[in-house]
């Protein structure tokens, strides 16, 4: 490192306010505003919003190179405090995970990067990435490395983008998803929102942030936007006069359809995860919300978007460009590296295991939910165990628990209902899955699985019915009315929260199903497990 050149961190939240109130600020805001390969994630409207909302849980760990008294180099790190695990500002969070640094400094910057880490001793390997294919941070990275004989992995993954092209006709491009808008202007009025003052924002957010949650469930992903503290940081982002959101809403009659919250960096908006009304997620809902973003781009003050690492059916069709994207992956203990390669082979030859035995999708579909909960129950499993299972499955005449409700059974239904509860029952109202459930897993399983089929049912004619006890879910069941006069209606999918069985939820549930079921002329109700 040049002679006039020094580097230290900032470890504490009180001492980057100070810091900040000192000039700091201002000379990052600078710095990354003379980095052409810098991104919005590492600059200060982004990380300091992140840092106060979850102080709770991370300090922040902000590299700072200096030469003289002018800041060449910036990495904003964070350190979860409970087990000392580092990470870029936000984790993944942030799509891009890169060094801020002057031109001609670059190569300093990521030696520093690379010494502060190791002499820090984190327990975890240092990730850095997804990196832009313009930047040099890899190549300098990977040399860096070598020199000090550290051991690294790097990888790649697509990165979809999309930008006006000559002769592009964006209308024949998005014909298709034409057809599901038409679809949702016969239903009611249909608007495009772009959301820009508090209230509107207000407004929104509420319903954004349970359609965003509703949809990880489905998809049996981490759920995030539940967290006070990330609910706080996007407030705070779009409060912020130093960072630019660009907040879109596609609704029907005032019900929100699609909400979107990217991030614009140099005039280029950020895919951030949209939210959908999953009751009408055949109707792509999502889709027609960012192509009209996109045909709309130019009065938007939009000169592209860039969709982020992802190689998915959602971003090949929105965009018209694929670059490759470096992840990179620095490790402080070769033992730990080793490790990690031993790991994915063993994953990689039990993939193909499965792959043989049940085709492409069976890891993720079938082995990998039915591994997770082995492994609550306190049992791993083997993998033979799992080829065998998966040999044995039964795809069709499979027995299904069912029962008969009559009339006649309701007083004794209603006689053995345990203690008085002021019970509710509420009908396709699927933001209740939400609501506070006790902590079984079996539950949290449930939840996910009726969120994946809650669309198919809907689209079957099903009512989404769940009972509340005060602010609490207690149980939920799909009722499918009579497919004509005369035959049973028919319940599916019910599931009573453990905590409230009981204390009568099951009984309570069935028996105002049933009583609107002959209200409306069914002649019995039958409930089946499935």
């Amino acid at each position: 490192m040049p002679a006039a050149a020094s580097t230290r961190a900032v470890t504490t939240l009180p001492a980057l306010e100070r810091e900040l109130s000192e000039g700091l600020l201002q000379r990052w805001t600078q710095l990354v505003q003379a980095d052409p390969l810098a991104s919005c994630f590492q600059s200060p409207g982004w990380c300091v919003p992140w840092y106060r909302s979850y102080h709770d849980e991370f300090d922040p760990f902000v590299v700072l190179v200096m030469a003289g008294a002018e800041l060449v180099g910036c990495v904003p790190l964070a350190v979860r405090r409970a087990t000392r695990e580092i990470s870029f500002a936000s984790g993944t969070m942030a799509d891009y995970r890169d060094i801020v640094a002057l031109p001609g400094w670059r190569q300093v910057v990521v030696s520093e990067l690379l010494r502060v880490y190791l002499e820090g001793r984190f327990p975890n390997p240092l990730q850095i990435g997804w990196i832009d294919p313009a930047s040099d941070t890899p190549a300098l990275v990977a040399e860096a490395c070598r020199m000090r004989r550290v051991p690294f992995t790097s990888w790649e993954q697509p990165c979809y983008r999309w930008f006006p092209a000559d002769g592009e006709n964006l209308n024949k491009k998005f014909s298709r998803i034409r057809t599901h808008l038409n679809h949702f202007k016969r239903l009611g009025t249909v608007a495009f929102d772009v959301i820009t003052n508090p209230d509107e924002w207000a407004r929104f957010r509420t319903a954004f942030f349970q359609q965003h949650t509703l949809r990880q469930l489905q998809a049996d992903r981490t759920v995030s936007f539940d967290d006070p503290r990330k609910q706080r940081f996007y407030d705070r982002l779009f409060d912020s006069a130093a960072f630019q959101t660009h907040v879109t809403a596609l609704r029907l009659d005032g019900e929100l359809l699609s909400g979107h919250v990217g991030l614009v960096w140099n005039d280029v908006l950020m895919l951030g995860a949209p939210s959908i009304s999953i009751e009408h997620e055949q109707r792509s809902p999502a889709l027609i919300l960012l192509s009209w973003v996109m045909q709309n781009a130019s009065d938007l003050g939009l000169k592209g978007f860039d969709l982020t690492v992802g190689d998915t059916e959602f971003k090949r069709r929105l965009g018209n460009q694929c670059v490759s994207v470096t992840m990179l992956e620095v490790y402080g203990r070769r033992r730990d590296f080793y490790r990690r390669r031993l790991r994915d082979r063993a994953v990689a030859v039990a993939k193909r295991a499965v792959a043989k035995v049940a085709g492409e999708d069976a890891w993720k579909r079938r082995v990998r939910p039915w591994i997770d909960a082995a492994l609550e129950r306190g049992a791993g499993g083997r993998l033979a165990e799992v080829l065998a299972r998966l040999r044995g499955r039964r795809t069709d005449n499979a027995a299904v628990e069912t029962w008969e409700i009559t009339p006649g059974d309701l007083p004794v239904i209603e006689a053995d209902r345990g203690e008085v509860i002021a019970w509710q029952m509420r009908e396709n109202r699927i933001e209740d899955l939400l609501m506070p459930s006790g902590t079984a897993a079996s539950t949290e399983r449930a939840i996910r699985e009726c969120a994946r089929s809650f669309a198919r049912r809907r689209a079957a004619g099903g009512v989404f019915t769940t009972l509340i006890a005060g602010d609490q879910l207690a149980a939920w069941c799909f009722v499918q009315p009579p497919a004509s006069p005369g035959e049973p209606a028919t319940v599916h999918g019910l599931h009573v929260v453990e905590e409230w069985r009981v204390r009568g939820a099951t009984e309570a549930l069935l028996a105002r199903v049933a009583r609107a079921a002959f209200a409306s002329g069914a002649p019995s109700i039958t409930v089946s497990r499935g």
